[in-house]
Parts: structure tokens; C-alpha cells; sequence
């Protein structure tokens, strides 16, 4: 099988990698290496789990954080332990790992930016390649997407925005009250990663950036950008609550993959992860069927349940008071806490959610009620 992927971040170098493996030849298109890519580069235990080993040489780059931070945005915060450390990585890092393992593995490489595709071929750099299949891996804005499906309806993007500070700061995840998103900071190895997220409609990007560095200031003044640094600002797509919105990710000759498939959190924007399952999705069907015909379906059974309901929770979980409410029961719950840890590892999905935070709540009783014994007999807080 002749498979041309355009698009080399984690889903397409992931796919090329499996590809070339599995004995096809494979095409990796992307111009834009070396890179940086404006995104908090979290990587969490499952996404871990989905990727290659590196050689003793070239490891796998990033920072293992134990713990992160909420804050409601409303004055109540509290520090939550991670059972497992997430990997925090520049993305420049990170995909420039991810591409020499798919090279490795004996993925062409072509440095050329690609201005058309259709069933069967790409053109880039001003030549035309043939191929039996083009894999979309080419992110929010996929040009595979516009040419076979048609682009990610707005309501169904986020805006994110931010810039990258020298210093060290904890994890931090900060909800913003008003705007249905929240801001971070992920302390990378040598910078951190500072931004804030919103619904595409809920405001200018001057305005989200002008919130963050207003925030920034009050409590991370060092983290504050001077006005000659830049600032990015992208958009981050998700499925709707309906499962048309993952089965459309694929036809005859061609599939997407990671942002160009609109998989992503809608909840958290979190895309890494679904970037590397279903690069891996595709490539087994591929492997299996020599066709991506079931691939939209073995992502719905996979992962899509789970995506389609945090896209229906997604106006329940930003309602008003709903983050102080959850932070402040974190505050008081060692259980609850592990929920909220589990989250952010993605080792809680959110159609179990429920049932668990149910089956926490006769513990969440005995601990808060300990907690105001022990507020009352002036122990500690």
C-alpha cells in the first residue's frame, strides 16, 4: 500500500511509523519542521502508553509533573496529586522526536508544503505523487478535510492563545468565569507554556489574551511577556454530541486523523492523546482491511463515546458556580480529588463519570464531615 500522509505532527509521524512497519510505503509530507506549536504539551500516561521507545541516544523529551493546581477563578483552589506524573514537552520537541522515529521506521520525509490533494495523489513542492490512500493528519485548518469533507463548523472550535515565558511555574489549571474555558500554565524543561482557551464566539482573541495577561500579572507577574515576545493563537476542533460528527472522518481513499478529524476534548481541548489513538486506529484497520471503511467506527467504539459525551456535558460542566462547587469539594475530599486527578490523566472518561462520583459520595459525606469536626475543634484546615 503507497500511503501519503500530510501533516507530520504526533497522528501523522504515529501513522507513518505503524505504516512503515507494517511494510507500506509511506510518504510523509509537512514543511514546517522545526517547529513550535502553541499548546500546553501535556502528555498523559495513556498517551505515553501509545508511544514508540526511543533509542538510548535520543529519549523521549519532556517534564514529569506530579501535581496540578485548580483554581476557580472565584478564590477557592486546591492542589490535587497525580497517581502517575504527566510528561509536559515543547511540542517542537516532542514532534521532532516523533518524526525521527517515523523515519527510523522508514517513512519518506518531504520537506514541501502540499497545495492540493485529490483521490489518489498529492502535490506538493510543485510535483504531483501518486498514492493508494492521503491520510489528513494537517491539523485544525486540514486541507485534506476542506478537499474531501468540508472544515470543522465553527461551533464545534475553541480559540486558544498565549505565549511561551522563561522561568519555572507549578501545573496550573485556572477556570475563567464568564468565558466557558479556563487559563494554564504547564511547566515545560526550560520555559513554561502559559494560555487560556475559550469557545470560538465567547471573545476576541485580544480580548482572551488581554484577560490572560491580566491574570498572569495578579499572580505570576515574572511569567508576563514584555511587548517585543510573541503570542500565538490557534483553534482547537472537537466532534459535536453527535456520533455523525466521527463518522464522517473517513472515505473511499482517504481518512483524517488527530485535529484534522476534529478529535479533541471538548471539555478540556486535550488532543494529544487523540491524535496517537487514532493515527494507531487507522493504521491497524489499514493493516487489517487494506481499507479505512471501518476506521470511523472503531474510533466511535474505541475512544468517540466518550467524546460525544463531554461535548453534551460541555455547557453543564462551564454553568456558573459549577468549577467553585467541584474545587471546593476537592478541597474537602481525598476521593473526590482522585477523581479530578484521574481526569486530568485521562484515566477517567466521562461516561463512567457519574457512576463514580456516586459511588464517592457516602465516602465524600465521612470526609467533609470530618473536615468541619475538625475546622470546629480549631484542627487543622
Amino acid at each position: 500500500m503507497n500511503v501519503a500522509v500530510v501533516g507530520a505532527g504526533p497522528a501523522g509521524a504515529l501513522l507513518a511509523l505503524h505504516l512503515a512497519r507494517d511494510g507500506a510505503t509511506v510518504t510523509l509530507f509537512d514543511a514546517s519542521h522545526p517547529r513550535e506549536k502553541p499548546c500546553g504539551g501535556g502528555v498523559t500516561a495513556k498517551a505515553l502508553a501509545l508511544l514508540p521507545e526511543g533509542p538510548a541516544g535520543d529519549p523521549l523529551p519532556g517534564r514529569p509533573v506530579s501535581a496540578c493546581r485548580f483554581e476557580s477563578g472565584e478564590g477557592h483552589a486546591v492542589d490535587v496529586p497525580l497517581a502517575r506524573p504527566v510528561v509536559v514537552a515543547s511540542r517542537l520537541e516532542l514532534d521532532g522526536w516523533l518524526l525521527r522515529r517515523a523515519i527510523a521506521a522508514g517513512a519518506l520525509h518531504v520537506a514541501a508544503r502540499v497545495t492540493a490533494v485529490a483521490k489518489g495523489s498529492v502535490t506538493a513542492g510543485g510535483e504531483l505523487h501518486s498514492c493508494d490512500l492521503v491520510a489528513g493528519a494537517d491539523g485544525a485548518g486540514s486541507l485534506v478535510r476542506r478537499t474531501f469533507l468540508s472544515p470543522t463548523p465553527p461551533a464545534r472550535l475553541a480559540m486558544a492563545a498565549g505565549w511561551f515565558a522563561p522561568g519555572a511555574a507549578p501545573m496550573l489549571v485556572r477556570f475563567a468565569p464568564g468565558l466557558a474555558g479556563y487559563l494554564w500554565l504547564f511547566p515545560r524543561p526550560d520555559h513554561v507554556g502559559v494560555g487560556i482557551c475559550a469557545p470560538l464566539a465567547a471573545a476576541p482573541t485580544r480580548d482572551l489574551l488581554a484577560r490572560l495577561e491580566r491574570e498572569v500579572a495578579r499572580s505570576f507577574p515574572a511569567l508576563v511577556p514584555d511587548d517585543e515576545a510573541g503570542r500565538y493563537a490557534h483553534t482547537i476542533p472537537s466532534p459535536s454530541a453527535d456520533a455523525a460528527s466521527i463518522r464522517e472522518i473517513a472515505g473511499e481513499g482517504w481518512a483524517l486523523v488527530g485535529d484534522a478529524a476534529a478529535l479533541a476534548d471538548p471539555i478540556t481541548g486535550e488532543g494529544i492523546y487523540y491524535a496517537l489513538r487514532s493515527a494507531a486506529l487507522l493504521a491497524e484497520t489499514l493493516r487489517e482491511d487494506g481499507s479505512p471503511r471501518r476506521y470511523p467506527e472503531r474510533a466511535l467504539d474505541d475512544f468517540g463515546a466518550d467524546l460525544l459525551k463531554a461535548a453534551a456535558l460541555h455547557a453543564r460542566f462551564y454553568a456558573p458556580g459549577f468549577a467553585a462547587r467541584m474545587i471546593r469539594y476537592a478541597a474537602r475530599s481525598a476521593s473526590i480529588r482522585g477523581v479530578l486527578g484521574d481526569l486530568v490523566l485521562g484515566e477517567q472518561g466521562y461516561v463512567g463519570l457519574k457512576r463514580r462520583l456516586v459511588r464517592a459520595a457516602p465516602r465524600f459525606a465521612l470526609e467533609s464531615a470530618r473536615a468541619v469536626l475538625s475546622a470546629g475543634s480549631g484542627g487543622p484546615r
